[in-house]
């Protein structure tokens, strides 16, 4: 039997469906299960893809889903129908990423799960695929009312844009007041235009009422395309559950979590190729069936079917010369970018670790950054004057030198300080930049102002009118392995 796992604001609830019809069970099941969340953690997210191709497509996405959600294993991309020119449909300049993050709290309720596990999928990808339906309008506000809270999902030409859950409202004008919140935000954020033509609403399971409220608003209610999900007040949960045991797309849950499942279907998939090769050895040992005759007319169709793929083959190569660009050369650019491009120092997370270095130090304030790559026998950090030198770097490695970046660091401390405190906070700064991993300081203003003593002459109130100077190598990782770096 079908048997879903639903986990909402009210809690962890099991349905069955029995003689067709969805019913509400007292614990969980034995049979394999579907998982179906509306949580607050659901998050859609839009990114811009270049125009890449297969493989290189979906390792740039892959790349993109572990960066924004980290944290979380319940997470993919989404599939919808293509739409505009032909390049666009062969590879979308725009993707929607889901995930829900952070996953404290399915993770928990996963771990009571002792059946196998079909699965996961969200409300919002499943309302937003049965929003896509021929008869509803391409721009549409869906609207998913239950006891203890109400889901909201915005689609812009058939894709969702944005998801929401807030709590559940006592009345229509309540309901109202979230779904007119939620219009203002998209006008705010230019995704839809403002006092543009009246939008369309889908309303599943509301308040009475809540379509003549909206209308003031200039939100018209539309018809659902099946009755069944307006028929009865959980009738839109019915169609769900439905279309969730169909597994779509839109799967959240990683492989090792469905693994036992999966396992049951390869078992049953071997055992169904054995009993079809069984079956094959008795025909063919009966010697009755084959024949010359049939043997024969196996080679003259396989010959055919050679033939015709030798056409096939000449009409690629032709297609493919008509892009005016040969696989080489492809394979060369490609190798360009992985070689070069890809494997270039991030400087995002560079900017991030000395940020919150130089943020921990009160009245710091940058003067000049530079940041650049240098080749592996290249020295960094000359000697500027004033400075004084830390430790030489370590020495590369003779295996395979790495690309290191060289970042220098000019920086004031406010003029109200004394030469104690700007001693004090010099130091400490030097102390944040060490602490990065894999840093190495060259050059330390601190070093310098520390040696020439508090109470010497030449330490006094003009220091806090010049600039400190810093100079420190950073390893240069690929972007593929970087993190974020907080220094201690």
């Amino acid at each position: 039997m079908a048997t879903v796992l639903f986990l909402n604001a009210q809690g962890p609830s099991w349905w069955e469906k029995q003689g067709g019809v969805w019913r509400l069970l007292p614990g969980p099941a034995s049979d394999p299960v579907w998982v179906v969340t509306d949580l607050t953690e659901e998050t859609l997210v839009e990114i811009t893809v270049p125009r890449i191709f297969g493989n290189d497509r979906n390792l740039f996405v892959q790349r993109q889903l572990a960066t924004r959600f980290p944290e979380s294993p319940f997470r993919t991309a989404l599939k919808f129908a293509p739409s505009g020119s032909l390049m666009n449909r062969l590879a979308p300049p725009k993707q929607i990423l889901m995930a829900i993050e952070p996953a404290n709290r399915l993770t928990a309720a996963m771990e009571s799960v002792q059946t196998p596990v079909v699965g996961v999928w969200s409300v919002s990808v499943l309302l937003a695929q049965m929003g896509q339906a021929k008869s509803l309008p391409g721009t549409l506000l869906i609207v998913l009312g239950q006891a203890a809270s109400t889901r909201i999902v915005f689609l812009k030409d058939h894709i969702p844009v944005l998801t929401r859950l807030v709590a559940g409202s006592n009345s229509a004008s309540e309901q109202a007041l979230e779904v007119v919140r939620t219009v203002r935000h998209l006008e705010n954020t230019r995704v839809i235009e403002r006092g543009s033509d009246r939008l369309a609403v889908l309303l599943l399971g509301t308040r009475q009422g809540l379509a003549a409220v909206l209308s003031r608003d200039r939100i018209d209610a539309v018809e659902p395309p099946s009755p069944r999900w307006a028929d009865s007040e959980g009738g839109w949960r019915d169609a769900l559950f439905d279309r969730v045991c169909k597994s779509p797309a839109g799967q959240l849950a990683p492989l090792a979590l469905r693994s036992s499942y999966l396992t049951q279907q390869v078992r049953k998939a071997a055992g169904l190729a054995m009993g079809v090769s069984v079956l094959a050895a008795v025909v063919v040992a009966s010697g009755s069936v084959v024949s010359i005759v049939g043997d024969r007319g196996l080679r003259a169709g396989l010959n055919t079917t050679s033939t015709q793929l030798a056409v096939q083959i000449e009409q690629l190569d032709g297609s493919l010369a008509s892009f005016g660009a040969s696989p080489e050369l492809l394979r060369k650019v490609l190798a360009l970018d992985t070689d070069e491009i890809e494997s270039a120092p991030e400087l995002n997370s560079h900017l991030v670790a000395l940020s919150r270095a130089i943020a921990s130090v009160p009245n710091a304030r940058v003067r000049s950054l530079e940041w650049q790559l240098i080749g592996p026998q290249a020295i960094p950090c000359p000697r500027d004057p004033g400075t004084v030198a830390a430790a030489a770097p370590p020495a590369e490695t003779a295996a395979e030198p790495a690309r290191k970046v060289e970042l220098k660091l000019s920086m004031t401390f406010g003029a109200e300080l004394g030469p104690r405190l700007l001693l004090q906070q010099s130091t400490q700064l030097s102390d944040q930049i060490k602490a990065i991993p894999g840093a190495t300081v060259l050059l330390d203003s601190s070093r310098a102002l520390r040696d020439g003593g508090i109470g010497s002459a030449n330490v006094g109130q003009a220091d806090t009118l010049r600039q400190f100077a810093w100079c420190l190598v950073l390893p240069g990782t690929l972007k593929s392995e970087t993190k974020p770096v907080v220094p201690q």
